[in-house]
């Protein structure tokens, strides 16, 4: 799948502030159903809590013409809930590395106007651009209700390694929806297909 591009509009990728998590929570709650992300409407958790306000190693943003259009971030492996420590080991095993070393991208999303134009690709590669940088191992997770993203890591070499469902989902869902984990092969800390990173 190609992405359109965005002529004469001026697309950039920048380091969130504090003050964007308002307008970013607007965004996400406003795309949220026709992405099905967040699955859950309304959220269960504050939504600066969802955008990981307080938690993210680094996030960033996507500003079109000045106006903000997207969103991504990084946070280490977490721990707590034996659900992420089962998803953290599978990572890690497929990784060959420890659980330390895992890096997992978050609360990606693109508004509801600017979507097929490229705007999620580059966000993307800005953080795995991070995670590498930083010498650690890319993962993350997708639902299956979400066919369009699992679609597009699955054509930029991103590898299944597990499907589950978390506690969350079994007590908010009657669908018999998945979680898909998902790594990105990497070789010496570069992807392992090329032109993603």
């Amino acid at each position: 799948m190609t992405a359109r591009s965005l002529p004469g509009r001026a697309l950039t990728i920048r380091a969130r502030r504090p003050a964007d998590v308002p307008a970013l929570a607007e965004i996400l709650l406003a795309q949220q159903a026709g992405s099905r992300y967040p699955f859950r409407d309304p959220l269960p958790v504050p939504v600066e809590e969802f955008l990981h306000a307080d938690d993210a190693v680094r996030a960033w943003t996507a500003e079109l013409d000045g106006r903000l259009v997207g969103h991504v971030c990084r946070t280490g492996p977490g721990a707590g809930s034996p659900d992420v420590e089962a998803m953290n080991a599978r990572c890690a095993e497929a990784h060959g590395c420890d659980v330390e070393e895992l890096a997992w991208v978050r609360t990606l999303f693109v508004a509801e106007g600017v979507r097929g134009h490229g705007v999620g690709r580059r966000l993307v590669k800005t953080v795995l651009a991070d995670i590498l940088a930083d010498g650690l191992r890319p993962c993350l997770e997708v639902l299956s209700a979400q066919q369009s993203a699992l679609a597009l890591y699955r054509s930029t070499g991103w590898e299944e390694v597990d499907r589950t469902r978390p506690a969350w989902l079994r007590d908010a869902d009657d669908e018999g929806l998945e979680v898909h984990v998902l790594v990105l092969p990497t070789i010496r800390g570069r992807h392992a297909v090329p032109g993603i990173g």
